[in-house]
């Protein structure tokens, strides 16, 4: 079988080379989108820790009874009085304790979707780098074919001189070349913007990559059961049902208590007002409220099964493309990379008696590369399906 080494970037040392681990950490500590999320987690920190205080107390001032004709005397009635109160809703009931366990349902959303944005960044990045490796092995070998397309275009200008070769036969040759200078000019301008790209999304910027290819069948998938993706539903279906027991708690009103006192002239005493009030819940607007969060609930669940099914489907689609790559790429390096190998050894040998034209030989060893050009292309076709794992079999195959 043809072992295919994999080559760095084209210009620097082995030394700055950076592995997709390291990548992988960069992107963690740096990633903007990361940061946002951890924010929001800070924010839902904040919301526990107040999640079981009670409403601020409400302060009021005043003066009552002022006579429109005579706004400063305040001695003229019984009435007339300067105030001041204090007014505090008490909550009834456990509404404070399902407000607490709501508050830490809506973290736990957020580290769920923390977790789910770090698969992605890493399922992404194995893409990219993995793309990268195997494209510039591409780029080398279209080196060798070109080589090989020069000295099959040098011969032809010789064999012309001997009338042994058409003047077709060097055009098409030289259009030959050209297309190759095209195909490398692509693949260039694709291996350059894979590299932005890594950039872009890690906040590294990379020269070389070190990373081994290393590509094996695989026959069982890690359950993913526990990915962050269902966890955060789980988790937002859990925050529906316990808005839902909010409401029901509602059904039961907080009562509010005020306290005024209210000063008064000289000639009459002062006095202080109490009050408690109550909302009647006589519109059954709590009921609804609940009956919307349940709804709700089971529609996040819908959606969840749903999510589980697609990731289900998904992962056996990848596994498939995965193994059926792994078998094609087999299949090119051990039968037919070998079979051409030894056409080009054939050819050599009987060159030598002139039974075989020369320029079959270098069209031979154009083949040749161009099957090695199609094992790499199983090999992107496998990390494709590899790098798809990391994220919808939470981590896939490693």
């Amino acid at each position: 079988m043809l072992k295919i080494v994999l080559a760095s970037s084209l210009t620097l040392s082995l030394l700055s080379a950076i592995s997709i681990d390291e990548l992988v950490n960069s992107t963690f500590e740096n990633s903007y989108d990361l940061k946002s999320v951890e924010k929001s987690i800070e924010v839902a920190n904040q919301q526990i820790s107040i999640a079981k205080k009670w409403q601020n107390p409400v302060l009021s001032m005043g003066i009552n009874d002022v006579w429109i004709n005579d706004f400063s005397s305040r001695n003229k009635e019984a009435m007339q009085a300067s105030f001041i109160g204090i007014s505090q809703v008490i909550p009834t009931g456990n509404k404070l304790d399902i407000k607490e366990k709501i508050a830490f349902k809506e973290k736990n959303i957020k580290l769920y979707d923390f977790e789910d944005k770090k698969l992605e960044l890493t399922s992404k990045i194995n893409e990219l780098v993995y793309n990268i490796l195997l494209s510039e092995e591409k780029y080398k070998l279209l080196e060798e074919y070109e080589k090989n397309l020069e000295k099959l275009e040098s011969l032809y200008g010789s064999l012309y001189k001997y009338q042994k070769a058409t003047q077709n036969e060097i055009i098409n040759s030289q259009i030959s070349t050209v297309e190759l200078k095209i195909q490398k000019q692509n693949l260039k301008n694709l291996i350059d913007n894979s590299y932005l790209k890594l950039e872009q999304i890690t906040y590294t910027k990379i020269d070389k990559i070190d990373e081994k290819i290393d590509i094996k069948k695989v026959d069982l998938l890690i359950e993913n059961s526990s990915h962050p993706k269902f966890k955060s539903l789980e988790e937002s279906s859990s925050k529906q049902q316990s808005i839902a027991e909010l409401e029901r708690a509602k059904k039961i009103p907080d009562v509010q208590v005020s306290l005024a006192y209210f000063q008064r002239d000289d000639k009459f005493n002062d006095y202080v007002n109490m009050a408690v009030s109550i909302p009647l819940p006589i519109y059954d607007t709590e009921n609804v409220t609940r009956v919307q969060a349940k709804m709700s609930a089971n529609e996040t669940n819908d959606k969840l099964e749903q999510l589980k099914h697609n990731f289900e489907i998904q992962s056996k689609i990848l596994k498939n493309n995965l193994n059926n790559a792994y078998e094609n790429y087999n299949l090119i390096g051990q039968k037919i990379i070998p079979l051409k190998e030894k056409i080009q050894k054939n050819i050599e040998t009987y060159n030598s008696f002139d039974d075989v034209k020369p320029q079959e030989s270098i069209k031979n060893l154009n083949d040749l590369i161009t099957y090695q050009m199609k094992a790499i292309d199983e090999q992107q076709k496998y990390y494709e399906a590899y790098s798809g794992l990391i994220y919808y079999a939470n981590k896939g195959i490693k």
